[in-house]
């Protein structure tokens, strides 16, 4: 379903641009004529036309700029010194730098680029380049306004999703093995798939940076029944509280890869090592409760719905997680256990306690992540 999706957006954006670039040759025969070279207004709409519409005006604007400035340059160097070696040198450094200095961005060559067209063909050719240019960033910009793009906040709340999806299965996972045990391999993969659910996070905080530009001036966001922009607040919180959970979730795993490699002054004795394994067993309850409350959270996060069901659900599995953890530390907090285990033992409690608190819908530090506008 995401690869049909990402074809699809491609498909769609590569049809807007063609339908611009088809509407500036024809505008700029129409208003300039064939002898004029009409190609370099589809190209200006070539240029033009990004995923979402703020970015294109935007990239419309800087490159009107490029454009105008680079024209007037190049009149100002045919009437002070004429096209010649010097001039040429002088017009390329200067205006590449001018276009550095206004955050021109990748249009700061049409700087010299207009300068060295104009100087190469005439100073009657300024006036048509700058036409030509308005013509196809309008074409761009009008194409963008009425085929708008998606705003991509359901792509990125799908993303965020995903994310806790991953999250919880490597959850579920560690649950599985704390009962059935497991060594420094399994620890390793742990470890990689924790890694990778990160990646997962920098993915979902990037679609939520390009939703937040995707519903500036769109028009599809005024079509919509639903405001995206209330989802951004609820969506970036969720973002934050996974983040906090994959690095609570990573502390709990290395710990675990500590006590099977008898690092950290772990037992290193085979037997001594197995055995300290074995203890933690009480936490496999512990972790398989905060998997279902994770792929709660990614069904909260999936819907976007203000329903009040998920929220009970989520309540339940941290309820349920809580019970989990009372028994749990109550096994591993005894005393015979010795100093060299209390201290992994304790963090993998608070670890896992922070973790619910992330959770919590009621009390935790990320309710808008869960609950619905009133709320709020």
């Amino acid at each position: 379903m995401r690869t049909a999706r990402s074809h699809g957006e491609a498909l769609a954006q590569t049809a807007r641009v063609a339908i611009a670039c088809a509407l500036a040759w024809e505008a700029a025969v129409l208003l300039l004529g064939e002898d004029d070279q009409p190609v370099l207004a589809p190209l200006a709409a070539l240029l033009t036309v990004q995923l979402t519409v703020f970015r294109t005006l935007a990239q419309g604007l800087r490159q009107i700029s490029g454009v105008m400035l680079g024209a007037f340059a190049a009149l100002g160097l045919l009437r002070l010194a004429g096209a010649n070696f010097g001039t040429i040198g002088l017009a390329v450094g200067s205006c590449l730098a001018l276009g550095k200095l206004l955050r021109l961005g990748d249009r700061a060559t049409e700087v010299p680029v207009t300068v060295l067209l104009v100087l190469s063909t005439g100073a009657p050719y300024a006036p048509v380049r700058i036409l030509d240019t308005l013509i196809g960033v309008a074409s761009g910009i009008l194409v963008n306004l009425l085929a708008a793009p998606p705003t991509y906040v359901g792509h990125a709340a799908h993303q965020c999703a995903k994310a806790a999806h991953h999250l919880a299965g490597i959850a579920h996972d560690t649950a599985g093995h704390l009962r059935e045990g497991w060594d420094e391999h399994t620890s390793d993969t742990w470890l990689r798939r924790v890694e990778a659910a990160a990646r997962e996070l920098d993915r979902a905080r990037g679609s939520a940076d390009r939703a937040r530009e995707g519903i500036r001036l769109n028009p599809r966001r005024l079509r919509q029944t639903t405001d995206p922009a209330a989802a951004l607040g609820p969506l970036a919180e969720a973002l934050t509280c996974l983040g906090h959970v994959g690095d609570q979730l990573g502390s709990i795993l290395r710990g675990l890869d500590d006590l099977a490699r008898g690092e950290r002054q772990f037992p290193t004795d085979e037997t001594a090592r197995t055995d300290a394994r074995e203890r933690m067993r009480p936490l496999a309850g512990v972790m398989d409760a905060i998997g279902d409350a994770l792929d709660v959270f990614a069904r909260i996060q999936r819907d976007r719905a203000d329903d009040p069901e998920h929220t009970d659900d989520l309540s339940k599995a941290l309820h349920r997680a809580r019970d989990h953890h009372a028994a749990a530390a109550e096994t591993l907090c005894r005393t015979d256990y010795g100093p060299v285990l209390w201290s992994l033992h304790g963090s993998l409690m608070d670890e896992t306690r922070q973790i619910l608190h992330e959770l919590d819908p009621h009390r935790g530090p990320h309710p808008g992540a869960t609950l619905g506008r009133a709320d709020r």
